[in-house]
């Protein structure tokens, strides 16, 4: 059915199919189908692709109000395709609505029949003409239900952070996620410094400024991927989030010393270890998954740096793999991902209630690995990005209690000072929020082996 993308909103219908049918990521589905777009078109795919996801269960809802048949029977391009039509309705002010329907029922001539094509015309023109007075649930009898469809959330996650910090700020952190982040640069400064990145950038047609949170990162504007810039190319910068940059520093790397990254892939904070640490000493970095690892590789190749060696390997196995003991072992471990909800809004939808207290497990697994390996007076730095309570305060409370000799270490005064204050838990470990920090999710403990 799905052939070369010749507009934006072919392009986002067929990352939307793909995201659903194939269990794609939308940040990797969408990029190849605007390469051959103009600018303002891959922007308007974009603004379509990541919206109608963002706001799935609002316009699953309010097209539900005028369908005789549910959405799940449909195909997937023309449930797709009905989405994409309601979010232009519903969110996209700048798209008349005249241009919102009538461009639907194009793309429904092509991806369907005559028959769903004027069952498209027919339920958004009704759904444009009731825009502006939906049925919304009672805010004060059903608060949850009415957050979960204003700020398109799943209720179950909805009524989790309700009942943890309240009505109010679970309004402020649904809204936080669902603002688009910013693209940030972490310069490689053992090539360049971040003001003369900031000079070849606006050279190359990309604006940046620096983030008033990190010192030396950069925010970046731009209408084409930043992965395809000569600079990219040349290693003069890494594309990470904020979050994950604060991650790499809080170890103290120092030149010499061997550091172990147990879960590396796809290499952006084993490359910013090394980057610290002058590319002199040794990271081994280490993942489960052959193709991943060789994104680690091909990042090392592209910053010029010589101290990373890939390992395959379990982390959770990581005893067997002789390797020298690390005097600093990082554990940036695989979990819900809850954290990450405005850069990956797919997750919400496909996340389940019981995910953290099972990724919990996991992560105890690899904390347990870690400190086996790690020499006495190592240091070892846990991360997730998730700030759910089973992934990150139990988790350090349990290891501790299993490991008495892992003295916890504060981090607030490591973090940047333009950051603001940090979340401190009980058991040791900071907390950072999107709707707080403008950041994403993370949690991060460090401990220094006695």
């Amino acid at each position: 059915m799905a052939g070369r993308a010749v507009t934006a909103r072919e392009a986002a219908l067929q990352a939307l199919y793909r995201l659903e049918q194939e269990g794609a990521f939308l940040n990797l589905a969408l990029p190849p189908l605007l390469e051959k777009l103009p600018p303002p078109e891959r922007a308007l795919a974009r603004e379509l692709a990541f919206g109608t996801v963002r706001r799935r269960n609002t316009l699953d809802w309010a097209l539900g109000l005028f369908l005789k048949h549910p959405l799940e029977k449909m195909t997937p391009w023309m449930r797709n395709l009905l989405r994409m039509g309601a979010y232009q309705l519903l969110y996209l002010e700048r798209v008349p609505p005249h241009a919102a329907v009538d461009e639907t029922v194009k793309l429904a001539h092509r991806y369907g029949h005559r028959g769903v094509a004027g069952l498209a015309n027919a339920v958004l023109r009704r759904l444009a003409a009731a825009a502006g007075d939906l049925p919304w649930p009672d805010p004060s009898r059903r608060p949850t239900d009415h957050l979960a469809l204003r700020e398109s959330h799943p209720p179950w996650l909805v009524e989790r952070w309700r009942q943890r910090f309240g009505l109010e700020e679970a309004r402020l952190l649904c809204q936080a996620n669902n603002l688009p982040p910013p693209v940030a640069l972490r310069p490689n400064r053992l090539r360049i410094d971040p003001a003369a990145l900031k000079e070849i950038l606006a050279a190359e047609g990309v604006s940046a400024s620096f983030s008033p949170r990190l010192p030396g990162v950069l925010l970046a504007k731009a209408e084409r991927p930043v992965s395809s810039l000569d600079s990219f190319r040349q290693g003069l910068f890494t594309v990470q989030g904020e979050s994950s940059i604060l991650v790499a520093p809080l170890l103290q790397p120092q030149a010499g010393e061997h550091i172990v990254d147990l879960c590396s892939a796809p290499g952006g904070k084993s490359t910013h270890l090394a980057e610290l640490m002058g590319d002199c000493g040794r990271v081994t970095a280490v993942d489960i998954h052959p193709h991943r690892l060789k994104l680690v590789e091909q990042a090392a190749q592209r910053l010029g740096l010589a101290s990373i060696k890939t390992l395959l390997a379990d982390g959770r196995q990581i005893a067997s793999a002789g390797l020298p003991a690390p005097q600093r072992l990082l554990v940036d471990a695989p979990c819900s991902g809850l954290g990450v909800i405005r850069r990956l809004p797919e997750l919400k939808w496909r996340r389940r209630p019981a995910e953290p207290a099972e990724m919990a497990r996991l992560q105890l697994e690899l904390l347990e690995a870690a400190a086996a390996l790690l020499r006495p007076g190592g240091m070892l730095l846990y991360s997730v990005c998730t700030f759910e309570p089973e992934e990150t305060a139990a988790v350090v409370q349990a290891f501790r209690a299993a490991h008495p000799c892992f003295r916890p270490l504060p981090l607030e005064q490591l973090l940047p000072p333009e950051l603001g204050k940090a979340e401190s838990a009980p058991a040791g470990g900071i907390y950072l929020y999107p709707h707080r920090h403008g950041l994403d999710g993370f949690f991060m403990a460090l401990w220094r082996r006695e």
